[in-house]
């Protein structure tokens, strides 16, 4: 015979534990069941998302790619100027010193052998530059740029930009311009010291092998006199009323090719043996002493005002008769 199960006792008893007390755990007795509402809390406002007006680059490539339209990669590239080369190919080399060595010494051979390589090159350009411009001769071009370069400076003193594109290349207006820039230019020419006379000429081509552009390098002696002032009125560099001798290798360029084109500064040789040139004076701000918070500055020079006189209490000394000493009586 089967044994009695307690398993409908033992239900009985662990649900009579979930609601009063049991009789197998006299010493626990369970508390109310705990009961959980629900409560609707303030709903915090979660601003809507708006769309952007514009679309993004990889939304409109893929619109475009959608509507059958292919946009190209755009390439960062240079802009061209075609007007002006971007520097002196083959730049004129001046003897040190300007001189002339004799030819019984070796390096006076040198130079004299260097000299005839120069020539042959320049004869071999001139005839070039002629094919393009009949007009052009060694002889009188050395006195017409050093008309060009005396209009071109006197339009730094006026600031006259829009003549000044006329006169110099595209590659010379930056370095004339910006340097200039924020300052007050008085420049004069006094006197010519030795006539002008060309060096040297060179012909190149850019781009395309019939885009020819023609260099010219013309030695000048003449008598200056640049004085610079900065944006305060404050003398920079040099003086008006003092002249001095300049010795300059200035490079003129056209292009050939075009037929409106026009002989143009294009920039300055300077020899390596050339003194460099004196330094600029600026003006710079000379930080003063140091100050506490809510004190002023006072100038030594200035009297420093008296004090109003302040008012006097009846029946009580005045502060100057509280401040001075007592006398020797007392």
């Amino acid at each position: 015979m089967a044994a009695p199960t307690r398993t409908g006792a033992a239900a009985w008893s662990r649900l009579r534990f979930l609601g009063r007390w049991s009789p197998q755990c006299p010493d626990v007795r369970p508390g109310p069941a705990a009961v959980v509402i629900p409560v609707r809390t303030k709903r915090r406002f979660t601003p809507p998302q708006k769309k952007a007006k514009f679309w993004t680059e990889e939304e409109n490539r893929a619109r475009a790619r959608a509507a059958g339209i292919v946009i190209p990669n755009e390439r960062p590239e240079r802009p061209i100027v075609l007007n002006c080369t971007a520097g002196v190919f083959d730049p004129y080399i001046p003897p040190e010193g300007d001189a002339r060595l004799t030819p019984l010494l070796k390096a006076g051979l040198k130079q004299r052998v260097e000299q005839l390589k120069q020539r042959v090159a320049s004869q071999l350009a001139i005839r070039k530059v002629k094919e393009h411009d009949t007009t052009f001769s060694v002889k009188t071009f050395a006195t017409k740029a050093q008309e060009i370069f005396t209009e071109a400076h006197d339009c730094l003193n006026t600031a006259n930009h829009d003549k000044l594109h006329e006169l110099v290349t595209e590659y010379c207006f930056p370095k004339m311009a910006e340097e200039t820039k924020l300052k007050t230019v008085r420049w004069r020419f006094v006197e010519s010291l030795e006539p002008p006379r060309v060096v040297q000429v060179r012909c190149t081509d850019m781009v395309s092998p019939g885009n020819v552009y023609g260099q010219v390098t013309v030695r000048m002696h003449t008598r200056q006199a640049l004085a610079i002032y900065d944006r305060f009125g404050r003398l920079m560099y040099g003086r008006e009323d003092l002249p001095r001798d300049v010795l300059e290798y200035v490079v003129l360029e056209k292009q050939l090719r075009n037929p409106y084109g026009a002989w143009r500064l294009h920039d300055k040789i300077v020899p390596p043996w050339a003194p460099a040139p004196d330094a600029p004076l600026k003006t710079v701000l000379i930080p003063g002493p140091g100050l506490l918070p809510g004190e002023e500055l006072r100038d030594p020079d200035v009297a420093t005002p008296p004090s109003p006189p302040t008012a006097e209490t009846p029946g009580l000394p005045s502060p100057r008769a509280r401040a001075a000493p007592p006398g020797p009586g007392v």
